[in-house]
């Protein structure tokens, strides 16, 4: 068909001005008014938003988690079972468990519920030696006795000492 460039120029540039006088004609009234009904009228497409919206709401979330972490107290563990409460106590004043038992005996006929009842009530526990046993040893009862009076002494003079 066009074998030359000239031809070929010649026919590009005649499209061009062609579309250019096209796109230079002032529209008409009805044209503007249909093409704003056009706009005005067509529908939203939510579903585009969606995923930003979402996107949104989960960093506000994990902003006032991250803001609740921060402002979170932290408390010691409770010791809220009488089993664990026992051996933290065994632990702490060098209880062995010969003399736990004793102990346990001890409050049994006491009709005492846990055995810490003794350890941390001094009457009650001198109530329980003074009774008849034939069960208790009360050479394991008195050392238990004579090492929580140590115990209870080494913590008087560390507070003195850190008066």
């Amino acid at each position: 068909m066009f074998h030359s460039w000239r031809q070929r120029a010649v026919l590009g540039s005649v499209v061009i001005f062609a579309s250019l006088s096209v796109a230079q004609a002032n529209p008409t009234e009805e044209d503007v008014f249909r093409s704003i009904n056009q706009n005005v009228g067509s529908t939203v497409d939510v579903s585009k938003a969606i995923p930003y919206l979402l996107a949104t709401v989960a960093i506000i979330i994990l902003i006032a988690l991250y803001n609740n972490y921060r402002k979170r107290q932290s408390y010691p563990r409770k010791l809220n079972h009488p089993g664990k409460l026992t051996k933290e106590l065994c632990r702490s004043i060098n209880l062995r468990s010969v003399e736990l038992k004793q102990l346990k005996l001890l409050a049994e006929e006491q009709e005492l519920e846990y055995p810490l009842t003794l350890i941390l009530c001094p009457s009650v526990l001198g109530k329980a030696i003074r009774s008849p046993s034939v069960r208790v040893d009360r050479a394991v009862v008195k050392q238990v006795v004579q090492r929580l009076r140590q115990s209870l002494a080494g913590g008087e003079t560390r507070n003195q000492k850190s008066e």
